[in-house]
């Protein structure tokens, strides 16, 4: 065999090698810098997501402590005001019919008072929706003073008919955060196909 044509083959043999060789650490350092800038990407969304984790731990834990003052608050009220107050029954529109008997059960219920929110069940309703201590009309944050209990404790011109309709709606939006955080929550977190 020709020297000749065996160092050429040699010399086709060694660049190749070093050609795979340097392709190879090529790859290598691409790879590394790939790895490198998914690790700090990571990084960088774990320190996101703490922060996230304390932001909300830290502000659940603020509504929490808002909220046990406020039950301690207004357990002291309602120790001192009623939720209802009883209204006067209403006058009824004397018409052609004929009046009911005296006694009958219809007589009963046309005379029997109705029963109205304090301001006080209005002040701890409120409250309970919204975090925050409001007064209502005249019951307000003033204190457990004589004044304070007696306007705490007048009719609030509510009655258990404007706090369902209020129940009602405060159902309705909670139900429909609900939908839209389950919504939101299926799209970050996508179940697998």
């Amino acid at each position: 065999m020709d020297p000749r044509l065996l160092i050429a083959l040699g010399l086709v043999a060694a660049g190749y090698w070093w050609g795979h060789t340097a392709t190879d650490n090529a790859w290598a350092a691409r790879q590394a810098k790939t790895d490198q800038a998914a690790a700090k990407a990571l990084a960088a969304e774990t320190r996101r997501a703490d922060k996230a984790v304390g932001n909300y731990l830290s502000d659940h834990l603020a509504q929490e402590d808002r909220y046990a003052d406020l039950d301690a608050r207004y357990a002291q009220l309602l120790r001192r005001a009623p939720l209802i107050v009883y209204r006067p029954a209403p006058a009824t529109a004397a018409g052609p019919a004929a009046p009911a008997a005296k006694g009958s059960v219809t007589d009963s219920v046309a005379d029997a008072p109705v029963p109205g929110l304090t301001l006080a069940a209005v002040r701890v309703w409120n409250g309970a929706l919204t975090g925050a201590d409001a007064p209502a009309g005249a019951c307000g944050a003033a204190g457990p003073t004589e004044g304070a209990d007696a306007a705490c404790a007048e009719d609030s011109g509510l009655d258990i008919a404007d706090a369902w309709a209020n129940h009602r709606a405060n159902a309705k939006a909670c139900a429909d955060d609900r939908q839209r955080y389950r919504a939101l929550i299926n799209y970050l977190n996508p179940s697998p196909q």
